[in-house]
């Protein structure tokens, strides 16, 4: 078995009541078939709170008048972390906000963005991404599992990575060659010579005509065909999209120099470096999931989609907050985006599903 992890993966450290937005709070927390039993059997002085907040028919806590987990108290730590000690976490809580995906005899994991302290990690992280890999002997086999796709799709991710970390191409450049690598890969999978992958024709290369009706069909995206997670961050998208485009294009262009040009100059890390990590995360995690679906060019075009969309959200915030930006602004854009889509398996796959760009 190998297991795989990114090379910032263990400075993760759950900061807890430090933490700006905890995941305690407005989630519904299903609980693994094991943990609820061993709540359901427990008798020890707590019993009555831990039975009273559980909602047992659902599987899962129950929520304060606050849209808070019942046990999440007011200084921001658990009270049954307290009371009954860390090994009575549910595996959600005891792993969040780590992730794996399985496939056969591997074993990805990360760390989700929608966790505030792992998007401060990551947003800060100038140097390219690598990733680590250990092994130990044990052994499995999935039926009906195409390990010669998965073989390609492993050597179309590492070639993906390679172009997306190519520093001495502009980032557009680098987007614009996996674009077309994406619908390079998914056209010859559909003929069933996926070999041949990296064989790509003009026609797989994406056509831009018109770059802000581009941006105004992916900000439509996020308000008309996704699931809404929470409900303040619909107020979000509204006041974005009025800040990007009431002015109309003249004023969406003025505003977007401006903005790369103040954002060049501030103490920020490189707005190309920042976007990059963004896309490396998205393509790291969800492009081998194409060994289930077949959807290769879907994963592809969503990760860079996804890229397009919080470069626009942050312009917004930006010209909300009188031209200026923080990076404490990029961190909660990161993580609430990645909320609104990681935390959701409808948005997941529609994501999947959009058209996000024309080719030629």
């Amino acid at each position: 078995m190998i297991y795989s992890y990114p090379d910032y993966y263990k400075k993760f450290r759950c900061i807890a009541d430090k933490c700006p937005d905890t995941c305690c709070s407005d989630w519904q927390i299903v609980i693994d078939d094991e943990s609820l039993e061993k709540y359901r059997n427990y008798a020890g002085e707590y019993r009555q709170t831990l039975h009273r907040n559980i909602q047992w028919e659902e599987g899962v806590f129950g929520h304060n008048r606050k849209g808070k987990c019942a046990f999440l108290r007011d200084d921001g730590l658990c009270d049954m972390y307290k009371h009954m000690g860390k090994d009575s976490l549910c595996t959600t809580c005891r792993e969040y906000p780590r992730h794996t995906e399985e496939f056969e005899n591997i074993r990805e994991i990360s760390l989700s963005l929608s966790c505030p302290e792992v998007a401060r990690i990551l947003m800060q992280k100038t140097e390219p991404v690598t990733f680590v890999c250990e092994e130990d002997d044990e052994e499995e086999v999935f039926e009906d599992y195409d390990y010669f796709l998965f073989s390609n799709l492993e050597d179309i991710r590492e070639e993906i990575l390679k172009i997306t970390q190519n520093r001495e191409e502009s980032l557009k450049a680098r987007i614009r060659k996996v674009l077309q690598i994406g619908a390079s890969a998914q056209r010859h999978y559909e003929e069933g010579d996926l070999i041949d992958w990296d064989e790509c024709e003009d026609t797989d290369k994406v056509c831009v005509k018109d770059e802000y009706e581009l941006f105004r069909k992916h900000m439509r995206f996020l308000s008309e065909e996704l699931e809404l997670l929470y409900q303040d961050w619909d107020d979000v998208l509204v006041e974005s999209e009025v800040l990007l485009f009431d002015q109309g294009e003249s004023g969406f262009t003025e505003n977007k120099k401006r903005f790369l040009s103040w954002w060049g100059n501030s103490s920020l890390p490189s707005l190309e470096i920042v976007l990059e990590q963004i896309v490396v995360y998205f393509i790291s995690i969800y492009l081998l999931g194409a060994v289930y679906d077949g959807n290769i060019l879907g994963k592809i075009d969503s990760a860079v989609g996804h890229v397009t969309v919080i470069f626009l959200l942050l312009l917004a915030r930006w010209i909300k907050c009188s031209e200026k930006l923080e990076m404490a602004d990029l961190i909660e854009l990161v993580y609430r985006y990645s909320r609104e889509i990681e935390h959701s398996d409808e948005n997941l796959d529609r994501v999947e599903e959009l058209d996000w760009f024309i080719r030629i």
